[in-house]
């Protein structure tokens, strides 16, 4: 008798330890640039090692636990806002190692400009890598897929669309309303004055460029582009832009601006001629998809603004 209550009190012991810790579902695999990573549960605790990855992560409502150069990002992303807590990792290109390790990370996602450092960072958690850039694609579009990408890891595919959806949002209004002050004029050049003689020039495949177009807008530089979507020109490269709406992204030098605005060669181009040059405020030109967002906003505002609207 007694064995058999032992045998019994035994038995519903294991039936309700198996009930309230239940094991862990079969891990799921996940694709990415440079192989698979497993995961029984979606990674919460995700170290970002750039700030188009600091700002996807943070648009679907995760914090992360460790972010470079937040000072600037700041100045530069601006949004979504970072997180009051979070460890410091150092610069983008070279991430700090000792602060990785102890903000204790589930997952760290990189870009495949420093993918020399993936057996390094794999040491610490599982690495998976997403990159908008250096690819033949449009950023914008690669932007999306990288907020898919992290949706699917994180569980969030459901906020990732609707992340998606708003930025669109976004991004079509702001083209309604430089539509409505310019008309059917819409030839744009995208810029970064680096000096008086030095200009980076944003084709269709860069964030802005690609904003651009999703705004329905024809970008004027047709010529080559490096892997991040811009050329590196001179003034001479300006004047080919032709009458076109010409949109500079802050910062500029001012000494140097002063020295190219009131410059012969800068008057005598067709945009300046025409009064269709625009400053836009610091824009980050190597973000995801809702610098791309905030990039159409701010246009938008230097046009209108420009226009008396």
């Amino acid at each position: 008798m007694r064995n058999r209550l032992i045998t019994s009190f035994a038995s519903t012991c294991m039936l309700l330890t198996g009930t309230m810790f239940a094991a862990p579902a079969s891990a799921e695999t996940y694709t990415h640039e440079m192989g698979t990573v497993n995961f029984a549960f979606p990674p919460t605790r995700i170290a970002v090692t750039n700030w188009a990855l600091t700002e996807s992560v943070l648009a679907l409502g995760i914090d992360p636990v460790a972010i470079p150069e937040s000072d600037a990002y700041r100045d530069w992303v601006v949004e979504p806002a970072l997180p009051d807590h979070f460890a410091d990792l150092g610069t983008r290109v070279a991430p700090n190692f000792e602060a990785l390790r102890d903000s204790r990370p589930e997952v760290i996602l990189i870009s495949a400009e420093i993918a020399m450092a993936y057996d390094k960072l794999s040491a610490f958690a599982p690495t998976v890598v997403y990159s908008i850039y250096n690819t033949d694609a449009p950023a914008i579009d690669k932007a999306e897929e990288l907020l898919r990408h992290i949706g699917k890891l994180t569980g969030l595919s459901d906020k990732a669309e609707d992340v998606i959806a708003s930025a669109n949002q976004r991004i079509a209004k702001a083209a309604q309303r430089i539509r409505a002050v310019i008309g059917d004029d819409n030839d744009f050049a995208i810029v970064r004055i680096l000096d008086d003689a030095h200009f980076r020039i944003h084709g269709p495949t860069s964030l802005f460029g690609s904003t651009l177009a999703r705004m329905g807008f024809n970008n004027v530089w047709k010529g080559e582009v490096n892997g991040w979507g811009f050329f590196n020109g001179d003034i001479a490269n300006l004047a080919k832009l032709g009458p076109a709406h010409f949109a500079y992204i802050e910062p500029t030098p001012k000494p140097e601006k002063a020295k190219l605005f009131n410059s012969a060669v800068w008057k005598a181009l067709p945009f300046t001629r025409k009064n269709t040059v625009y400053q836009v405020p610091a824009s980050w030109t190597f973000g995801g998809l809702l610098s791309g967002a905030r990039f159409a906003e701010q246009l938008a505002d230097a046009v209108t603004t420009a226009n008396g609207s």
